[in-house]
């Protein structure tokens, strides 16, 4: 699959940014205004989202995803992901770890952590899921993407989101079921290879998301030797849109590691 990119800035450094799940490449302009001098950052629509093609199946969604971003990785490259984008950009890490130099993340969502470190965590996501499931089964997908946008979203209510973003997240919110393999399940086997991990690594999240988050993100750091671990008072999951300069602040700290 060919994916859809624009690019912000002219920094001398090149990076790649994933977005989250039922958002877009665009998502990532204000933080890459913030680090325009240091980074050309090359923000990628995931597919199904922006401009990129739908994704139909039967291939795995995640699986499908980090193929058709590999071939983008031709040099060493800045990693930035949000949510579903972060838990990508893992996989890219570790497919191509000679291309990565390091890697930003703000909540990856890979909740399969939470089934060994917070069962009870874990327990409360399935049911949440559910609940989407159920009502997409049900030939309500706009109940389904309101659940969901609930608890993930930038904490508006449904009625006050715009139009096109109501109308899009009860389009792509199959994505979210569809991508349960890879991040709820791990299928693509990335917590036993978390170690391997060697760059230097940000794992950030907001003090207001659930409590699922922490948890997350303390098991990701956990596993990768030298990781940092950054939460953000007042925050929660769409932290890269509504507080971009603290999460550009954190990306540059990542960035000077690296060298």
């Amino acid at each position: 699959m060919e994916l859809f990119s624009q690019d912000f800035g002219t920094g001398p450094r090149k990076a790649i940014a994933l977005h989250c799940s039922l958002a877009h490449s665009g998502a990532w302009k204000r933080v890459a205004q913030c680090l325009s001098e240091m980074l050309t950052i090359r923000a990628f629509d995931l597919p199904s989202h922006g401009k990129s093609p739908d994704w139909q199946g039967p291939e795995d969604l995640t699986q499908m995803t980090v193929d058709a971003l590999l071939p983008h990785l031709t040099e060493p490259v800045d990693l930035i992901g949000h949510s579903f984008g972060g838990v990508v950009c893992l996989r890219l890490a570790l497919e191509r770890p000679e291309m990565v130099r390091s890697l930003s993340l703000f909540e990856p969502v890979l909740m399969a952590i939470a089934r060994e470190d917070g069962p009870r965590e874990a327990a409360w996501n399935d049911a949440l899921m559910r609940d989407v499931g159920d009502q997409i089964a049900r030939g309500d997908p706009e109940a389904g993407a309101r659940i969901f946008m609930r608890v993930w979203g930038d904490g508006r209510r449904w009625a006050d989101l715009p139009r096109d973003l109501r109308e899009g997240s009860t389009r792509r919110i199959g994505f979210i079921a569809s991508s349960r393999p890879g991040i709820d399940e791990d299928n693509g086997h990335i917590i036993p290879r978390l170690g391997r991990i060697s760059v230097p690594t940000v794992l950030m999240d907001g003090g207001e998301s659930p409590p699922l988050m922490k948890v997350v993100q303390d098991g990701i750091a956990a596993r990768i030797p030298n990781a940092r671990r950054v939460t953000f008072a007042g925050q929660a999951h769409m932290g890269p849109i509504t507080h971009a300069s603290d999460v550009a602040r954190e990306i540059a700290v990542t960035l000077a590691e690296a060298g």
